[in-house]
Protein backbone atom coordinates (compact mmCIF):
# COMPACT_ATOMS: atom_id res chain seq x y z
CA UNK A 1 0.00 0.00 0.00
CA UNK A 2 2.63 2.61 1.03
CA UNK A 3 5.02 2.25 -2.22
CA UNK A 4 1.51 1.99 -4.35
CA UNK A 5 0.96 5.18 -3.49
CA UNK A 6 4.68 6.37 -3.35
CA UNK A 7 4.34 5.70 -6.62
CA UNK A 8 1.11 7.13 -7.58
CA UNK A 9 0.51 10.04 -5.89
CA UNK A 10 3.93 11.46 -7.16
CA UNK A 11 2.63 12.02 -10.55
CA UNK A 12 -1.46 11.06 -10.12
CA UNK A 13 -2.21 13.28 -7.67
CA UNK A 14 0.34 15.91 -8.03
CA UNK A 15 -0.84 16.65 -10.86
CA UNK A 16 -4.56 16.24 -10.51
CA UNK A 17 -4.72 19.37 -8.79
CA UNK A 18 -4.77 20.78 -12.19
CA UNK A 19 -8.30 20.25 -11.93
CA UNK A 20 -9.29 22.56 -9.38
CA UNK A 21 -11.69 25.58 -10.53
CA UNK A 22 -11.63 27.88 -8.06
CA UNK A 23 -8.51 29.83 -5.62
CA UNK A 24 -6.95 32.46 -3.08
CA UNK A 25 -7.29 36.23 -3.19
CA UNK A 26 -4.56 37.44 -5.72
CA UNK A 27 -5.99 40.06 -8.01
CA UNK A 28 -4.77 43.23 -7.14
CA UNK A 29 -7.49 45.13 -5.65
CA UNK A 30 -8.70 49.09 -6.29
CA UNK A 31 -8.32 50.46 -2.38
CA UNK A 32 -11.42 53.09 -2.34
CA UNK A 33 -11.59 54.74 1.26
CA UNK A 34 -15.27 56.13 0.45
CA UNK A 35 -17.87 55.07 2.66
CA UNK A 36 -19.92 51.98 1.34
CA UNK A 37 -23.33 50.49 2.15
CA UNK A 38 -23.98 47.11 1.82
CA UNK A 39 -21.08 44.77 -0.54
CA UNK A 40 -21.11 41.35 -2.02
CA UNK A 41 -17.57 40.40 -3.50
CA UNK A 42 -16.99 37.12 -5.26
CA UNK A 43 -13.45 35.91 -5.47
CA UNK A 44 -12.41 32.76 -7.52
CA UNK A 45 -8.83 30.93 -8.83
CA UNK A 46 -7.36 28.21 -9.61
CA UNK A 47 -3.57 27.49 -10.27
CA UNK A 48 -1.10 25.10 -10.01
CA UNK A 49 2.83 25.69 -10.30
CA UNK A 50 5.82 23.43 -10.44
CA UNK A 51 9.27 23.35 -10.15
CA UNK A 52 10.39 21.18 -12.84
CA UNK A 53 7.63 19.64 -14.38
CA UNK A 54 6.58 21.18 -17.87
CA UNK A 55 2.86 22.04 -19.21
CA UNK A 56 3.85 19.94 -22.11
CA UNK A 57 2.86 16.26 -19.26
CA UNK A 58 0.77 17.98 -16.83
CA UNK A 59 -1.81 19.08 -19.58
CA UNK A 60 -1.65 15.48 -20.72
CA UNK A 61 -2.16 13.67 -17.53
CA UNK A 62 -4.95 16.78 -16.56
CA UNK A 63 -6.82 17.06 -20.03
CA UNK A 64 -5.28 13.22 -21.30
CA UNK A 65 -3.19 12.64 -24.47
CA UNK A 66 -0.55 9.92 -24.95
CA UNK A 67 2.80 10.75 -23.59
CA UNK A 68 5.58 9.05 -25.70
CA UNK A 69 8.96 7.58 -24.47
CA UNK A 70 10.55 10.59 -25.32
CA UNK A 71 8.50 13.13 -24.08
CA UNK A 72 8.82 10.86 -20.36
CA UNK A 73 12.85 10.76 -20.81
CA UNK A 74 13.09 14.56 -21.60
CA UNK A 75 10.84 14.71 -18.64
CA UNK A 76 13.16 12.67 -16.25
CA UNK A 77 16.25 14.54 -17.26
CA UNK A 78 14.59 17.75 -16.26
CA UNK A 79 14.38 17.05 -12.93
CA UNK A 80 16.61 18.11 -9.67
CA UNK A 81 17.59 16.48 -6.67
CA UNK A 82 14.56 18.26 -5.09
CA UNK A 83 11.62 19.43 -7.10
CA UNK A 84 8.24 21.15 -5.66
CA UNK A 85 4.28 20.79 -6.98
CA UNK A 86 1.48 22.32 -5.94
CA UNK A 87 -2.23 24.37 -6.39
CA UNK A 88 -4.73 25.65 -4.72
CA UNK A 89 -8.26 25.93 -5.77
CA UNK A 90 -11.19 28.32 -4.09
CA UNK A 91 -14.37 29.94 -4.42
CA UNK A 92 -15.25 32.82 -1.92
CA UNK A 93 -18.23 35.14 -1.34
CA UNK A 94 -18.70 37.71 0.98
CA UNK A 95 -21.52 39.83 1.83
CA UNK A 96 -20.52 43.13 4.45
CA UNK A 97 -23.24 44.87 5.62
CA UNK A 98 -24.20 48.92 6.12
CA UNK A 99 -25.88 48.25 9.36
CA UNK A 100 -23.92 49.73 12.41
CA UNK A 101 -23.07 47.01 15.24
CA UNK A 102 -21.48 49.99 17.83
CA UNK A 103 -23.14 53.47 18.32
CA UNK A 104 -19.28 54.85 19.02
CA UNK A 105 -17.60 52.50 15.48
CA UNK A 106 -20.33 54.50 12.97
CA UNK A 107 -18.25 52.83 10.06
CA UNK A 108 -18.47 49.49 11.51
CA UNK A 109 -20.98 46.89 10.56
CA UNK A 110 -21.32 43.19 10.22
CA UNK A 111 -20.39 40.28 7.49
CA UNK A 112 -20.36 36.96 6.48
CA UNK A 113 -18.41 34.73 4.56
CA UNK A 114 -18.39 31.91 2.73
CA UNK A 115 -15.63 29.89 0.68
CA UNK A 116 -15.07 26.27 -0.55
CA UNK A 117 -11.06 25.32 -0.98
CA UNK A 118 -8.73 22.24 -2.10
CA UNK A 119 -4.66 22.43 -1.53
CA UNK A 120 -2.75 20.04 -3.09
CA UNK A 121 1.38 20.28 -3.01
CA UNK A 122 4.38 17.84 -2.62
CA UNK A 123 8.09 17.55 -2.55
CA UNK A 124 9.77 14.73 -4.23
CA UNK A 125 13.14 13.74 -6.30
CA UNK A 126 13.70 13.24 -9.46
CA UNK A 127 14.25 9.62 -8.89
CA UNK A 128 10.59 8.83 -7.57
CA UNK A 129 9.67 10.38 -11.02
CA UNK A 130 11.37 8.59 -13.12
CA UNK A 131 10.77 5.38 -11.61
CA UNK A 132 7.03 6.29 -11.56
CA UNK A 133 6.90 7.01 -15.40
CA UNK A 134 9.79 5.03 -16.79
CA UNK A 135 9.37 1.97 -14.68
CA UNK A 136 12.06 -0.12 -13.13
CA UNK A 137 13.92 -0.78 -16.51
CA UNK A 138 15.68 2.51 -16.40
CA UNK A 139 16.99 2.20 -12.93
CA UNK A 140 18.25 -1.76 -13.13
CA UNK A 141 21.42 -2.08 -10.93
CA UNK A 142 20.70 1.40 -9.30
CA UNK A 143 19.83 2.37 -6.68
CA UNK A 144 16.45 4.87 -6.12
CA UNK A 145 16.11 7.46 -3.41
CA UNK A 146 12.62 7.66 -1.77
CA UNK A 147 13.28 9.96 1.29
CA UNK A 148 12.22 13.39 1.54
CA UNK A 149 9.18 12.91 0.20
CA UNK A 150 6.05 14.86 0.90
CA UNK A 151 2.45 14.92 -0.28
CA UNK A 152 -0.55 16.79 0.85
CA UNK A 153 -3.97 17.29 0.13
CA UNK A 154 -7.24 18.73 2.14
CA UNK A 155 -10.12 19.96 0.64
CA UNK A 156 -12.69 22.00 3.00
CA UNK A 157 -15.71 24.45 3.55
CA UNK A 158 -15.16 27.18 5.63
CA UNK A 159 -17.93 29.72 7.06
CA UNK A 160 -18.12 32.66 8.99
CA UNK A 161 -18.55 36.12 9.98
CA UNK A 162 -17.31 39.35 11.77
CA UNK A 163 -16.97 43.24 11.78
CA UNK A 164 -15.39 45.27 8.72
CA UNK A 165 -15.00 48.77 8.78
CA UNK A 166 -16.92 50.65 5.42
CA UNK A 167 -13.99 53.79 5.21
CA UNK A 168 -10.97 51.93 5.89
CA UNK A 169 -11.79 48.49 4.31
CA UNK A 170 -10.13 46.52 7.52
CA UNK A 171 -12.20 43.45 8.60
CA UNK A 172 -11.78 40.34 10.48
CA UNK A 173 -14.12 36.96 10.68
CA UNK A 174 -13.69 33.78 12.42
CA UNK A 175 -14.48 30.73 10.69
CA UNK A 176 -15.91 27.65 11.50
CA UNK A 177 -13.72 24.67 9.26
CA UNK A 178 -14.92 21.42 8.11
CA UNK A 179 -12.96 19.50 6.43
CA UNK A 180 -14.11 16.92 3.53
CA UNK A 181 -11.03 15.25 2.68
CA UNK A 182 -7.67 14.94 3.87
CA UNK A 183 -4.29 12.45 2.56
CA UNK A 184 -0.78 12.76 3.68
CA UNK A 185 2.49 11.07 2.56
CA UNK A 186 5.84 11.47 4.55
CA UNK A 187 8.82 9.30 3.73
CA UNK A 188 11.28 10.09 5.94
CA UNK A 189 13.91 7.56 5.10
CA UNK A 190 13.84 5.01 1.85
CA UNK A 191 15.28 3.65 -0.91
CA UNK A 192 14.73 0.85 -3.26
CA UNK A 193 17.68 -0.91 -5.17
CA UNK A 194 17.38 -3.12 -8.26
CA UNK A 195 19.26 -6.28 -9.41
CA UNK A 196 20.33 -6.53 -13.02
CA UNK A 197 17.52 -8.62 -14.43
CA UNK A 198 15.09 -6.87 -12.48
CA UNK A 199 14.34 -9.69 -10.13
CA UNK A 200 15.14 -8.90 -6.91
CA UNK A 201 15.43 -5.43 -5.05
CA UNK A 202 16.64 -4.53 -1.66
CA UNK A 203 14.15 -1.77 0.06
CA UNK A 204 14.60 0.90 2.86
CA UNK A 205 11.40 2.28 4.30
CA UNK A 206 10.31 4.69 6.47
CA UNK A 207 7.12 6.03 5.57
CA UNK A 208 3.58 7.51 6.90
CA UNK A 209 0.41 7.68 5.24
CA UNK A 210 -2.77 9.12 6.72
CA UNK A 211 -6.18 9.30 5.36
CA UNK A 212 -9.34 10.71 6.14
CA UNK A 213 -12.02 7.87 7.27
CA UNK A 214 -14.73 7.39 4.33
CA UNK A 215 -17.33 6.99 7.39
CA UNK A 216 -18.28 10.46 7.16
CA UNK A 217 -18.94 13.46 4.27
CA UNK A 218 -17.54 16.10 6.80
CA UNK A 219 -14.83 14.31 8.33
CA UNK A 220 -14.29 17.06 11.74
CA UNK A 221 -14.39 20.74 12.48
CA UNK A 222 -11.78 23.89 12.66
CA UNK A 223 -11.63 27.11 13.37
CA UNK A 224 -9.70 29.80 11.68
CA UNK A 225 -8.95 33.79 11.47
CA UNK A 226 -9.21 36.13 8.24
CA UNK A 227 -8.69 39.45 8.25
CA UNK A 228 -7.05 42.85 5.90
CA UNK A 229 -5.76 45.46 7.46
CA UNK A 230 -4.58 48.55 5.65
CA UNK A 231 -1.92 51.31 6.50
CA UNK A 232 -1.58 54.32 4.42
CA UNK A 233 1.96 55.75 3.96
CA UNK A 234 3.88 58.75 2.19
CA UNK A 235 7.42 58.04 1.79
CA UNK A 236 7.31 61.28 -0.57
CA UNK A 237 5.00 63.01 -2.67
CA UNK A 238 6.17 60.56 -5.83
CA UNK A 239 5.74 57.40 -3.83
CA UNK A 240 2.84 56.91 -1.44
CA UNK A 241 -0.27 54.30 -1.02
CA UNK A 242 -1.52 52.04 1.00
CA UNK A 243 -0.02 48.71 2.14
CA UNK A 244 -2.47 45.82 3.15
CA UNK A 245 -1.70 42.92 5.24
CA UNK A 246 -4.08 40.25 4.43
CA UNK A 247 -4.72 36.22 6.18
CA UNK A 248 -6.77 33.95 4.97
CA UNK A 249 -7.38 30.44 6.89
CA UNK A 250 -5.00 31.16 9.82
CA UNK A 251 -5.89 28.30 12.23
CA UNK A 252 -6.13 24.65 12.97
CA UNK A 253 -8.82 21.61 11.96
CA UNK A 254 -9.39 18.64 13.35
CA UNK A 255 -10.23 14.92 11.94
CA UNK A 256 -12.37 13.01 13.84
CA UNK A 257 -11.17 9.75 12.62
CA UNK A 258 -8.34 8.88 10.28
CA UNK A 259 -6.55 5.85 9.26
CA UNK A 260 -2.99 5.69 9.67
CA UNK A 261 -0.23 3.45 7.94
CA UNK A 262 3.21 3.11 9.44
CA UNK A 263 6.16 1.09 7.85
CA UNK A 264 9.67 1.03 9.14
CA UNK A 265 11.55 -2.03 7.38
CA UNK A 266 14.84 -3.01 5.59
CA UNK A 267 13.81 -6.31 3.26
CA UNK A 268 15.07 -8.05 0.49
CA UNK A 269 12.31 -9.04 -2.09
CA UNK A 270 11.67 -11.08 -5.11
CA UNK A 271 9.80 -12.58 -7.72
CA UNK A 272 7.94 -9.55 -9.47
CA UNK A 273 8.74 -6.78 -11.54
CA UNK A 274 7.78 -2.59 -10.98
CA UNK A 275 4.22 -3.56 -12.75
CA UNK A 276 2.96 -5.74 -9.93
CA UNK A 277 2.58 -2.87 -7.89
CA UNK A 278 -0.82 -2.08 -9.64
CA UNK A 279 -2.24 -5.71 -8.62
CA UNK A 280 -4.34 -5.78 -5.66
CA UNK A 281 -3.05 -9.18 -4.28
CA UNK A 282 0.14 -8.26 -5.00
CA UNK A 283 -0.31 -5.05 -3.09
CA UNK A 284 -1.67 -7.10 -0.26
CA UNK A 285 1.19 -8.96 -0.01
CA UNK A 286 4.02 -6.20 -0.40
CA UNK A 287 1.90 -4.72 2.56
CA UNK A 288 2.50 -8.13 4.96
CA UNK A 289 6.00 -8.62 3.97
CA UNK A 290 6.72 -4.67 4.76
CA UNK A 291 4.92 -5.06 8.52
CA UNK A 292 2.79 -2.07 7.56
CA UNK A 293 1.33 -1.02 11.15
CA UNK A 294 -2.14 0.33 10.57
CA UNK A 295 -4.09 2.17 13.73
CA UNK A 296 -7.73 4.47 13.13
CA UNK A 297 -7.71 7.71 15.61
CA UNK A 298 -8.26 11.57 15.73
CA UNK A 299 -6.15 13.80 14.50
CA UNK A 300 -5.26 17.85 14.26
CA UNK A 301 -3.93 19.48 11.38
CA UNK A 302 -2.30 22.94 10.70
CA UNK A 303 -4.75 24.64 7.96
CA UNK A 304 -2.95 26.23 4.61
CA UNK A 305 -3.11 29.38 5.62
CA UNK A 306 -2.16 32.18 3.59
CA UNK A 307 -0.73 35.84 4.93
CA UNK A 308 0.13 38.42 2.16
CA UNK A 309 1.79 41.91 2.76
CA UNK A 310 2.03 44.16 -0.15
CA UNK A 311 1.46 47.52 -1.61
CA UNK A 312 -2.18 48.28 -3.06
CA UNK A 313 -3.38 50.02 -5.96
CA UNK A 314 -5.66 53.06 -5.34
CA UNK A 315 -8.72 54.04 -7.34
CA UNK A 316 -8.63 57.85 -6.70
CA UNK A 317 -4.58 58.12 -7.68
CA UNK A 318 -4.43 61.00 -9.94
CA UNK A 319 -1.28 59.28 -11.56
CA UNK A 320 -2.00 56.57 -14.56
CA UNK A 321 1.13 54.47 -13.20
CA UNK A 322 0.86 52.84 -10.16
CA UNK A 323 3.63 50.84 -8.75
CA UNK A 324 2.82 47.07 -6.68
CA UNK A 325 4.70 44.92 -4.77
CA UNK A 326 4.87 42.87 -1.84
CA UNK A 327 5.50 39.19 -0.86
CA UNK A 328 3.20 35.89 -0.10
CA UNK A 329 3.14 32.63 1.92
CA UNK A 330 0.93 29.88 2.49
CA UNK A 331 1.75 27.91 5.52
CA UNK A 332 2.48 24.45 4.60
CA UNK A 333 6.06 23.41 4.38
CA UNK A 334 6.56 23.17 0.36
CA UNK A 335 5.55 26.48 -0.86
CA UNK A 336 8.25 28.92 -0.39
CA UNK A 337 7.64 32.88 0.05
CA UNK A 338 6.73 34.20 -3.29
CA UNK A 339 8.11 37.77 -4.28
CA UNK A 340 5.80 39.88 -6.15
CA UNK A 341 5.72 43.28 -8.40
CA UNK A 342 3.89 45.27 -10.86
CA UNK A 343 2.54 47.87 -13.03
CA UNK A 344 -0.89 49.23 -12.79
CA UNK A 345 -2.22 51.25 -15.52
CA UNK A 346 -5.16 52.98 -15.58
CA UNK A 347 -6.52 54.99 -18.80
CA UNK A 348 -9.94 55.81 -17.62
CA UNK A 349 -11.41 55.87 -14.93
CA UNK A 350 -13.82 52.61 -15.07
CA UNK A 351 -11.04 50.19 -17.13
CA UNK A 352 -7.40 49.54 -15.53
CA UNK A 353 -4.92 46.90 -16.62
CA UNK A 354 -1.88 45.79 -14.97
CA UNK A 355 1.10 43.31 -15.52
CA UNK A 356 3.11 41.65 -12.64
CA UNK A 357 6.46 39.32 -11.96
CA UNK A 358 6.61 36.56 -9.56
CA UNK A 359 9.06 34.48 -8.19
CA UNK A 360 9.16 31.64 -5.48
CA UNK A 361 5.70 29.57 -4.38
CA UNK A 362 5.60 26.20 -6.07
CA UNK A 363 7.77 27.11 -8.97
CA UNK A 364 9.76 30.12 -9.98
CA UNK A 365 9.67 32.92 -12.16
CA UNK A 366 6.06 33.33 -14.09
CA UNK A 367 4.70 36.71 -15.62
CA UNK A 368 0.58 37.72 -14.86
CA UNK A 369 -1.65 39.90 -16.80
CA UNK A 370 -4.77 41.56 -15.17
CA UNK A 371 -8.01 43.97 -16.34
CA UNK A 372 -10.57 45.41 -13.94
CA UNK A 373 -13.75 47.37 -15.17
CA UNK A 374 -15.57 49.43 -12.65
CA UNK A 375 -18.58 51.12 -12.51
CA UNK A 376 -20.63 53.01 -9.71
CA UNK A 377 -21.59 50.07 -8.33
CA UNK A 378 -20.09 47.12 -9.73
CA UNK A 379 -16.41 45.86 -10.17
CA UNK A 380 -15.29 43.15 -12.47
CA UNK A 381 -11.58 41.77 -12.79
CA UNK A 382 -10.32 38.99 -14.89
CA UNK A 383 -7.15 37.81 -14.94
CA UNK A 384 -3.64 35.28 -14.57
CA UNK A 385 -0.80 35.06 -12.96
CA UNK A 386 0.87 33.13 -15.54
CA UNK A 387 0.49 34.43 -18.72
CA UNK A 388 3.24 32.47 -20.50
CA UNK A 389 1.55 29.21 -19.35
CA UNK A 390 -1.33 29.75 -20.85
CA UNK A 391 0.38 29.40 -24.28
CA UNK A 392 3.99 27.62 -23.70
CA UNK A 393 4.56 23.84 -23.31
CA UNK A 394 7.66 24.73 -21.74
CA UNK A 395 6.50 26.48 -19.24
CA UNK A 396 5.63 25.14 -15.62
CA UNK A 397 1.94 26.14 -14.45
CA UNK A 398 -1.32 27.45 -14.98
CA UNK A 399 -3.20 30.15 -13.54
CA UNK A 400 -6.77 31.69 -13.92
CA UNK A 401 -8.30 34.49 -11.37
CA UNK A 402 -11.99 36.33 -11.55
CA UNK A 403 -12.89 38.80 -8.79
CA UNK A 404 -16.74 40.52 -8.76
CA UNK A 405 -17.64 43.13 -6.47
CA UNK A 406 -21.19 44.78 -5.87
CA UNK A 407 -22.39 47.70 -3.94
CA UNK A 408 -26.16 48.68 -3.33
Amino acid sequence: MILKKIRLMSLGLLLSIGNFVYCQELLPELYDSSLVSHQIVMNGNAFQHASSLINEVSRKIIFGGAISDELTQRVYEKQNDYNRIGGVANFSIAYKAASKIFKSKPNWGWMVNFSSEAHGYAEYSGDILGLAMLGNKQFLGETVGLGNTYVKSVRFLSLGGGIHDRKTKNFITLNAILPQSFFQLSVDRGSVSFSEDGSEIDMILNARLTEESNEYDIKGLGGALNFDFHFPFAVSESFNGVMKISGRNLGVYHLRKAVHQKVASDISYSGFQIQDFMNDTEMTTLKDTLGVRESISSTTQLLPGFIQIGKMVSAHSKTKLQSTFGVRMYTNIVYRPMVYAGIHYQPFTALSFGTQATFGGYGNFRLGLYANYALENIMIGVGTEDILGAFLISQYGHSGLIRLAWKF
